[in-house]
Order: structure tokens, then sequence, then C-alpha cells
């Protein structure tokens, strides 16, 4: 019983600093000379070709604890004003950050499978996820999806897959919202930029960009 107490111990004591480190990082939409910013919320929006975008962050990171592969969400609100169907799936979305470096999208299965995979050493039992290996494979064997205990990223799994930004068509005056999901770890740099591309393959000039600022 000590022994697990001391773990339990070290897990809060590590949460905590994570969350506090979470807390001192602010994720600020910069102005361009096409964007509106919308200060209450963070957000910044900018219209082409009769298709209104609006972005903001939605986690630094995606999960309760913090994993391996550090995962980052936006918000994107597409708001079809043209005459026919649009269509931006996540694959169209691109992640920059202040060294250059490039993120591809990634798909809500991706995300779920990494949550998954790190949670199961992080969170303590028996709340969410296993401190034995013999846990994990036990319960593997019996269909964890389907199972009962409160394991984080199967407990939770819709909310990965609702709120992501739909794959399917917008209508010609309608409107979607979801996120789009990114491995990146933006507390390691003061700058990123979402750039959306006309289509899947985000090659040539994309069509908006949307630029923040990140504060420490």
């Amino acid at each position: 019983m000590r022994g697990t107490s001391v773990r339990m111990s070290h897990l809060l004591a590590v949460l905590i600093l994570f969350l506090c480190s979470a807390c001192s990082v602010s994720v600020v939409p910069m102005a361009t000379s096409t964007g509106t910013i919308n200060s209450a919320e963070q957000s910044i929006t900018e219209t082409r070709n009769d298709i209104s975008f609006t972005v903001k962050l939605d986690e630094l990171s995606v999960g309760a604890y913090p994993m391996v592969d550090n995962i980052t969400s936006f918000h994107v609100t597409i708001d079809n004003h043209t005459e026919g169907d649009i269509s931006f799936p996540s694959q169209a979305f691109l992640l920059k950050d202040g060294n250059d470096r490039q993120y591809r999208s990634i798909t809500p299965e991706r995300v779920r499978e990494i949550v998954s995979k790190d949670t199961v050493y992080l969170i303590p039992y028996p709340y969410v996820g296993y401190y034995y290996l013999n846990d994990q494979e036990r319960v593997s064997q019996a269909n964890t999806f389907s199972s009962s205990l409160p394991f984080y990223a199967e407990y939770h799994p819709q909310d990965i897959f609702t709120r992501a930004l739909t794959e399917e068509p917008i209508l010609k005056g309608s409107k979607a919202a979801g996120l789009v999901y990114f491995i990146a770890d933006l507390e390691r740099t003061d700058y990123a930029e979402l750039l959306v591309f006309p289509n899947r393959e985000v090659s040539g000039e994309p069509l908006t960009k949307f630029p923040f600022l990140i504060k420490k």
C-alpha cells in the first residue's frame, strides 16, 4: 500500500507541474490586413472566395496527462457563402511553428491510438490506466473498447470523433465546425501558423493563413 501511495504522489506531482506550466502559456491570434480578431474568444476570421474560416486554439495538449507525442488541436469553423458545395477535410490543413517546422494533421483514429497508448502508463489505477503490464494485457484481451473500466481514451472515445471537423462536403449556405489535430508541442515555440489549402495535397500557395503568437 505504501508503494502505491508513493507512486500516486509522484504522479500527482507531475500532473500539478504540467498543469501549472500549461496555465502559463497563452495562444493569441495576430492581426492581419484582411483578418478579423475576436478578442473575447481569441479567434481570427478570414474570408476567401466567399468562404469564411474562423480559427482558434482548442487545446495545447489533448488529454489530461503529458504524453510522449503531444497533440495540439485547433477549432475551425467554415461558413459556406458560395453557390455550391465545398470540402475542406482535415488533410487540407497544415501547421507551422516559429522554427519553420511543419506538421500534417492527423485523423481522430490516430489521436485515439496515441492517447490510449500513453494514458495506459500515466494515470493512477484503479481510476484510469494500469500500474502493471499484466493489468493492461488482461483487459486488452477482454476487449477494452467495450469494457466498463474508466480508461480515459476509451471512456470518452466519442469526444475525439464527434468534435472533429467533418470530412463531408459543406452545402451552400451552411457551416461546419470542429477540431483539427496535430502532433506538435507549441509550448516549445513562440509562434504558430495554421495554413488552409484548397485541396488535401497541401501544395502550392495556401488559400489563407492564421498566425498566432505564443506567450509564456
